[in-house]
C-alpha cells in the first residue's frame, strides 16, 4: 500500500516545487549564511507562498537539512554504476560531469561545511560505498586485513572528494575527462590484498 505522503512525494508538482525551493537556497548562499537567511527570503526567491513551504518542510533547519541530503542523494545515484546487481562503483568520468552540471551548488554548499556538513555527508556515503564493494568482493577477511581495509577506505574517500572540492574552487579549469583520468591514476594502489582502487572505474 502506498502512502498518501509518498503519492505526494511522487508528485512532479511536489518535486518541481521543491526544487525552486533548492535553487533558491543556493542563490541566497552566494551572498549570506544559512543563519543570516530567513523562510520568508527563501519563498520569495522561490516564487511560492510561505504555506506552500510549510507543507514540506517543518522549519528553515528541516529544508536547508534535507536540500542538502537530497543532493547528496541524487550525487551517488548518478554517478555509480551496478555491477552484477552485486555492488555499485563510481565512475569517475559522471561523477566529474555532475559536479561540473551542480558547480554552483557544491561552492555555496562547501562554503558553509561548518554549519551544512556538506562533504562530510559525501565523504561518509562514498565510505559506506567502498565498504559494502569490499565486503561483497572479499568475504573472508582477518583482523588484520580488516584495519587495513577501513584505513584504506577513510584515505581514498576523504582523499578524492578532497581533489573535487579542490577542482571546484580552482574554477573547473580542467575537463571533467581530464579529472577522471588524473584521479584514476592516483587512487591506484597495487601490491596492496584488497584492491579498493577498483572500486572506481574511469568512464
Amino acid at each position: 500500500m502506498v502512502r498518501e505522503t509518498d503519492l505526494r512525494a511522487q508528485d512532479p508538482r511536489v518535486q518541481r516545487t521543491k526544487q525552486q525551493l533548492r535553487q533558491a537556497l543556493i542563490i541566497l548562499l552566494k551572498d549570506s549564511t544559512p543563519k543570516g537567511i530567513s523562510i520568508q527570503a527563501i519563498t520569495k526567491q522561490a516564487a511560492i507562498t510561505r504555506g506552500t513551504f510549510y507543507l514540506h518542510y517543518e522549519d528553515k533547519v528541516d529544508f536547508i537539512r534535507t536540500a542538502v541530503a537530497d543532493l547528496v542523494a541524487d550525487f551517488y545515484q548518478q554517478v555509480t554504476v551496478v555491477v552484477d546487481q552485486t555492488y555499485r562503483q563510481v565512475s569517475l568520468q559522471a561523477l566529474f560531469e555532475y559536479v561540473e552540471q551542480q558547480q554552483a551548488a557544491f561552492k555555496v554548499f562547501y562554503k558553509n561545511e561548518a554549519t551544512l556538513h556538506f562533504q562530510a555527508q559525501l565523504t561518509e556515503s562514498m565510505r559506506q560505498l567502498m565498504q559494502d564493494y569490499v565486503t561483497k568482493r572479499y568475504n573472508q577477511t582477518s583482523q588484520a586485513d580488516q584495519i587495513e581495509m577501513s584505513i584504506t577506505i577513510d584515505y581514498l574517500a576523504g582523499a578524492s572528494l578532497a581533489l573535487v572540492f579542490k577542482w571546484v574552487n580552482d574554477g573547473l579549469v580542467y575537463s571533467p575527462r581530464y579529472m577522471a583520468k588524473m584521479l584514476y591514476q592516483l587512487v591506484q594502489t597495487p601490491n596492496t590484498t584488497f584492491d579498493v582502487a577498483q572500486f572506481f572505474v574511469e568512464a
